[in-house]
């Protein structure tokens, strides 16, 4: 395995996802401290680009000033110097490059005085450059990726990418009667551009980058599923956040118009030769985890599984705090109006919150333990609740201030109290990042849970007798059942002989456990027996009369696939299909992958 500090693999890791450990690192100012009093502040966070510009989210300064954009490392190119007069004051600015940046690196941005000396304020970031990929050749011809524009008649004013998977193989490999063969749920992700509406295009390029080599294509390859990433904006045109407010109109609601795009997206789908539930798989990292957050408290009946990860709170399921919820603090009312909790939903959309069906969504938070700054734990509170009044001040008072010890580990304390079906993991070592632990989890998570309420999966792997076999001795036969799927499910296991059942049992497994069935047969005259279990996993053996039993031969294979078919032949459980699904991107991104805020 590559050294995970050398520059070439974190240059694949940018590359591939637009940002990193030390740009995330980097949002900490860079800058020395101004040595006169002037009102100078700057904010450049990681992005991806081609190389000729960069985007600035904010710049204000009260003095004329000189900004430049240099490389942060080595030999500290310059990029671009620009001249600002005093009161120069904007958001989210592209800025064309002197210089081209040739490869994913860190950008620095200071504001200065025009003689240099020193500087008023400063800031990092990583700058995502996209490069060809090292990818092995997949012969993958028949994956696609497809834009699809805005249509406000279907109910969805931004466009959307949709990535269809390759049928040609794994809609014939699935055997008919392999626990969702027929069924594959869409993946969803939100743009990873947290960009306002007028930037449709920088959005587009983000999201492109996001399904075809980002983590949202790893778990589209893993369940051998088509994938859709949706471009609609986190911000007005103000710049204020509007993720999910539902404030305005319906037509504001984002949440209605992601649901919109999905039922486009499932029409366009139909004639695909295998079929995409209503129920679909979401993940999201940051602000776009945060997203998918509301989300599925909004509309948990849509959502299969949903991972999420970078916040320390979640959307409390219910609208008053009752006296043993494990807060953090002594909070000053019990009332929990949205997004805190679902106090105020009905009001704000109609419609009761579905605690059942949310309950039910199998959910996976996961945060790097050193996201976070004890000396400033602030810093590290996600940007949607900084400075909004008393919903801040009562997010402090139940979940406290540190973003993992208190904020993330009261969610899971309170989550676990509810009985969600929800899963929390903190990484040692990480911080606001991807890594490729995490990505790890994450695929394995959505593997698990794919089949929800369409119907069990189970691996199986089966364990033989190893001794010679005779006539009258017994021969042991073990076969474990991992159930995958989301819920309790009855495994039927069946021992064979030539053909011929000979015992059968049922034995029920609970979700993401294992569960040993163990068979005995005693032949009664020598001869060649093929031993099957399941109707697939075989061996042969050559069963001797007493005399000779110090012979046997084994000519069969151990099978570590569902009851229907082998690992190898299932979608996203072994490596050749992963990587024949998007072009060996599956693999690379197991490694190591980092995501967009």
């Amino acid at each position: 395995m590559r050294d995970n500090n050398s520059s070439w693999y974190r240059r694949q890791v940018l590359r591939l996802t637009g940002i990193s450990a030390v740009g995330a690192a980097g949002l900490s100012q860079a800058g020395a401290v101004a040595q006169e009093d002037a009102n100078v502040s700057v904010r450049f966070e990681d992005q991806e680009s081609d190389g000729s510009s960069v985007v600035i989210e904010s710049l204000y300064t009260e003095v004329e000033a000189e900004v430049i954009i240099f490389h942060s490392e080595g030999d500290r190119q310059r990029y671009r110097v620009l001249n600002v007069e005093a009161g120069t004051e904007f958001s989210d600015r592209t800025i064309e490059l002197d210089e081209p940046i040739p490869e994913t690196q860190l950008i620095s941005v200071s504001v200065q005085p025009p003689e240099g000396g020193f500087s008023y304020d400063g800031a990092r970031a990583t700058v995502a450059v996209d490069e060809p990929l090292h990818s092995s050749d997949s012969g993958d011809s028949e994956s696609g990726l497809e834009l699809v524009e805005a249509d406000s008649d279907a109910g969805f004013d931004w466009p959307y990418l949709l990535y269809t998977p390759s049928t040609s193989e794994s809609a014939e490999g699935d055997e008919a009667g392999s626990a969702g063969a027929e069924t594959r749920p869409l993946v969803v992700g939100n743009s990873p551009w947290r960009g306002v509406p007028s930037e449709t295009e920088r959005r587009l390029e983000s999201g492109r980058g996001h399904i075809e080599n980002g983590r949202l294509s790893a778990i589209a390859s893993e369940l051998d599923s088509p994938g859709l990433v949706a471009l609609i904006p986190s911000r007005a045109e103000d710049g204020s956040y509007q993720n999910l407010s539902l404030s305005g109109t319906d037509g504001d609601r984002l949440d209605l118009q992601l649901l919109a795009m999905i039922e486009d997206a499932r029409e366009r789908l139909a004639e695909q030769p295998y079929d995409v539930p209503e129920k679909f798989h979401a993940d999201g990292f940051s602000s776009n985890g945060r997203f998918f957050d509301k989300f599925t408290a909004l509309h948990p009946e849509r959502i299969n599984a949903v991972s999420a990860g970078g916040n320390g709170i979640v959307v409390l399921p219910f609208e008053e705090l009752g006296e043993d919820v494990p807060t953090a603090g002594d909070p000053s009312t019990t009332t929990l109006p949205w997004p805190v909790g679902v106090g105020t939903l009905s009001e704000l959309i109609g419609a009761e919150f579905d605690e059942e069906a949310w309950l039910e969504t199998d959910q996976f938070w996961y945060i790097g333990a050193e996201d976070q700054d004890p000396e400033n734990p602030e810093e590290y509170v996600h940007k949607l609740y900084r400075g909004s009044g008393e919903v801040d001040d009562l997010i402090a008072e139940i979940f406290g201030s540190l973003q993992v010890d208190d904020r993330f580990r009261t969610s899971e304390a309170i989550l676990e109290q509810v009985g969600a079906s929800a899963r929390f993991t903190a990484y040692d070592g990480a911080g606001h990042e991807i890594t490729g632990e995490m990505v790890d989890d994450i695929l394995e998570f959505h593997r698990r849970h794919r089949h929800g309420e369409f119907g069990p999966q189970f691996d199986r792997t089966v364990e033989w007798s190893d001794a010679p076999v005779s006539v009258d001795d017994t021969l042991g036969v073990t076969a474990s059942y991992e159930n995958l799927g989301a819920a309790e499910a009855t495994a039927t296991a069946t021992l064979l002989v030539d053909g011929e059942t000979v015992d059968t049992t049922e034995v029920a497994v609970a979700p993401g456990e294992t569960e040993r069935v163990e068979f005995e047969h005693t032949f009664e005259s020598a001869g060649e027996y093929t031993v099957s279990v399941d109707e697939s996993a075989s061996e042969s053996f050559e069963v001797t009369a007493e005399s000779d039993a110090d012979t046997a031969t084994d000519t069969g294979s151990t099978d570590s696939g569902s009851p229907e078919s082998t690992a190898a032949d299932q979608p996203g459980f072994g490596l050749a299909q992963a990587i024949a699904a998007v072009g060996g991107i599956g693999y690379l991104l197991r490694r190591r992958i980092s995501d967009d805020r």
